[in-house]
């Protein structure tokens, strides 16, 4: 109890520690933002894998004619979605090396490249009076209205994408747990937080379990590279309707290593954030979320709260800890504007085009003297 004590204070005073989140349905590297390599990694039902059309009017099989995912690049050009995450801090509680982040916090998104290209991301923040709609991320038809909320975005990029269903906790994964941070006996994501099937109603039926307990928080890190997985099962399914299999192989559908490429975050204050850089051909996933220090600490001591309040058998405690986990939870939305490109030629190597050119007409001129 000392400890907890202590602890309150550390974070009332710094505002540092930066962990925590209510777990929520498992989580992928899903939908896709541009996909011109014409695969389907995840593979994803064809639902989730709707071609939109390029704010220049030049996007590839413009109506959507694969579902209602609406506006994934498949040619050059600039495409926007709009999304939500969980939270206003699950990017800034993910930098730190000790406790981890939770990825049910932040937003994955998939893009798969055929050809090595430039690729700018922009996140941009709906602001306090904007609403608009998203698309489920992952199934379906259903849509969900977003009301602004004032936040500070941030993102970081990888190379390789988590699998369906992915979760901390992983029952039967080994090569998961393997590569798994030791998480402190008092955080939230300790084994004796167990997600159980009680507060899992929503369970997503491809993970083809009924799930009874093990911890299922996401473990994730939005600074360096992270392993995420998802339950062995010789029954499970892709949204396809493929079987995913039992093996634990990097990369096999059941794990799979996120390779850290870069980030960026918002200034302190700001509601964009944006990134330009040079991608080969492969599978990239972005996450993004949120950079609010002083939530990431609320939301610890609410789990302290609430801790503190079970061991205690206190159901007013109990319920009061949840309310306020809860009030820092909700649909943080956003647009996301993604653009491919060729990319650009050095202007050096025209410097020297031209310069040879002008060799090779010298020379052709001497010749005819």
């Amino acid at each position: 109890m000392k400890f907890r004590k202590n602890l309150k204070s550390l974070l009332l005073i710094s505002g540092s520690m930066a962990i925590s989140g209510q777990a929520l349905a498992h989580w992928s590297s899903g939908p896709f933002l541009y996909n011109d390599a014409g695969t389907n990694a995840m593979q994803l039902a064809n639902s989730n894998l709707a071609l939109g059309v390029a704010n220049n009017g030049t996007g590839a099989n413009a109506t959507g004619t694969f579902g209602t995912n609406t506006a994934t690049g498949t040619t050059y050009g600039t495409y926007t979605q709009t999304r939500a995450v969980s939270s206003d801090y699950g990017w800034i509680q993910a930098q730190n090396n000790s406790l981890w982040g939770n990825s049910h916090d932040n937003k994955g998104l998939a893009l798969s490249l055929a050809n090595t290209s430039q690729v700018t991301f922009t996140v941009t923040t709906l602001g306090t009076a904007a609403t608009a709609v998203q698309t489920q991320a992952t199934g379906g038809t259903a849509v969900t209205t977003l009301t602004g909320k004032d936040w500070n975005p941030a993102f970081s990029i990888y190379q390789g994408l988590a699998p369906q269903s992915s979760h901390e906790g992983g029952a039967g994964n080994s090569t998961l747990s393997d590569n798994l941070p030791g998480y402190i006996s008092w955080g939230p994501y300790a084994s004796a937080q167990p997600y159980t099937a009680a507060t899992d109603a929503t369970y997503e039926a491809t993970t083809g379990n009924t799930y009874t307990g093990s911890g299922t928080w996401g473990a994730y890190r939005s600074n360096t590279d992270w392993v995420g997985g998802r339950d062995v099962s010789a029954t499970a399914k892709y949204g396809n309707g493929n079987l995913i299999g039992t093996s634990l192989a990097m990369g096999d559908g059941n794990v799979s290593l996120l390779d850290f490429i870069a980030s960026a975050s918002s200034a302190p204050g700001g509601h964009t954030v944006s990134w330009t850089g040079t991608l080969g051909p492969g599978d990239y996933s972005i996450w993004v979320g949120g950079t609010s220090v002083r939530d990431a600490a609320r939301q610890t001591l609410n789990y302290l709260d609430l801790e503190e309040a079970t061991l205690a058998n206190d159901t007013a405690g109990i319920a009061a800890a949840n309310a306020a986990i809860t009030a820092l939870r909700g649909s943080y939305g956003f647009n996301i504007q993604t653009t491919v490109a060729a990319v650009p030629v050095p202007g050096a190597v025209w410097l020297f085009g031209s310069a040879l050119a002008g060799l090779v007409g010298y020379g052709r001129r001497k010749t005819a003297a």
